[in-house]
């Protein structure tokens, strides 16, 4: 076929290539860590959680608060006694409580030495679950009132491999900045004093051996399905493009503050072994109040479209959620609304997706990916420096 000359100018004056390998299912990584204001290493779990925050965007981190005694206010009972078999002290690490090679007989409670190569030793085994093809992908919706603080959560498994087991969904409910009195604060025994240590762990270094009115982030506060998820939620045998959903309701307590809840929603497999039958299967985390989410972004049902890294140079990641399985269009257009190319043009199911695209070969400039449902329309800018 051939090129119209206007075509064909564009075309050349962009010196453009541009190739996509698909949608990829985004795998979220649970990241539970046995923590207690008691505990005088635990802090270190703070600093852990924030170089997840800003290494590995898809982890989901999760402090599980632990007594002993009633010592921490933050701890809940039941999951103390659920997760024993899990954790061996604290702080420890869980990483979608997977079992690893190097923990044969128990759970790998990954205990960390923050003052030699904490960080290292985690990420070691984070490397080993992240960016796996997970089993399916992880809906979830959500409607608050206010007024009443009355929730109802909708946790949705969408299976894109055909699979069997004992599979089952669940609903955490998480909350940040969480101060108050003096059982809040937090001890660091063993860091007070220290004149020297490894850099990320400078703060708790300078800090005093016990830490007033330290914030607590990512605090487990509610398990709506209990810790082991909700029996018979999904069938023991299930076929790719299948769906299963359970709705949760809970009042939200006074005490807890709406505007910094997270919902996590779960798909765990269960069985009778402790170490190789009981495992996370992928997850999604959505705040209860919506702060930047744009309307347009839930009318078409795409939300939370990122893109990395942006300035975009040669190559460029695109992830979103899509809140309902629908056709959607995402097509990619330079600032003076000429469509450049078309990006995807499929039916996806309810997840999170990872589009890759490489050999970009764009000019310096600034360009806009367009999202299309259902007669609506969302966009993402992108800036490409060369």
């Amino acid at each position: 076929m051939k090129l119209s000359k206007t075509i064909y100018l564009f075309t050349t004056l962009l010196a453009f290539s541009f190739y996509s390998y698909g949608q990829t299912p985004i795998k979220r990584v649970v990241v539970e860590e046995s923590t207690g204001t008691w505990c005088a290493s635990c802090a270190f779990g703070s600093v852990y959680f924030e170089h997840l925050e800003n290494n590995y965007p898809n982890a989901i981190p999760i402090a599980v608060h632990t007594g002993p005694g009633g010592q921490d206010p933050m701890a809940i009972f039941s999951v103390e006694l659920y997760m024993i078999p899990y954790f061996s002290g604290s702080p420890t690490f869980l990483f979608d409580r997977k079992d690893f090679p190097t923990n044969p007989s128990s759970k790998p409670a990954i205990s960390a030495t923050p003052w030699v190569t904490g960080l290292d030793t985690l990420d070691r085994y984070m490397d080993l679950v992240y960016n796996q093809n997970p089993l399916a992908t992880v809906g979830v919706t959500k409607s608050y009132n206010s007024s009443t603080r009355d929730l109802e959560v909708t946790i949705t498994a969408n299976f894109i491999q055909n699979t069997t087991g004992d599979f089952r969904l669940n609903c955490f409910i998480l909350e940040d900045s969480v101060t108050g009195g003096t059982e809040y604060n937090q001890a660091n025994s063993n860091f007070s004093g220290w004149t020297s240590g490894p850099s990320y762990l400078q703060d708790l270094i300078n800090a005093p051996a016990i830490i007033s009115g330290y914030v607590h982030n990512h605090v487990l506060r509610e398990t709506l399905g209990n810790p082991e998820g909700v029996t018979a939620s999904i069938p023991s045998s299930v076929t790719s493009g299948s769906s299963y959903s359970k709705t949760f309701n809970f009042t939200l307590p006074t005490g807890y503050n709406e505007n910094k809840i997270s919902l996590v929603g779960l798909i765990q497999r269960y069985g009778t072994d402790v170490v190789n039958d009981r495992e996370i299967v992928n997850a999604n985390s959505v705040h209860l109040i919506d702060q930047t989410t744009s309307t347009s972004e839930y009318e078409v049902g795409i939300r939370d479209i990122r893109v990395y890294p942006n300035p975009v140079e040669s190559k460029s990641n695109i992830e979103f959620y899509v809140s309902k399985s629908n056709h959607i269009t995402c097509e990619l257009y330079n600032i003076n609304g000429q469509k450049i190319k078309t990006i995807f043009d499929k039916k996806l199911v309810q997840g999170e997706y990872r589009e890759t695209l490489n050999n970009l070969n764009l000019t310096s400039g600034t360009y806009f990916l367009v999202f299309r449902q259902d007669g609506h329309v969302t966009n993402k800018k992108i800036v490409v420096h060369k």
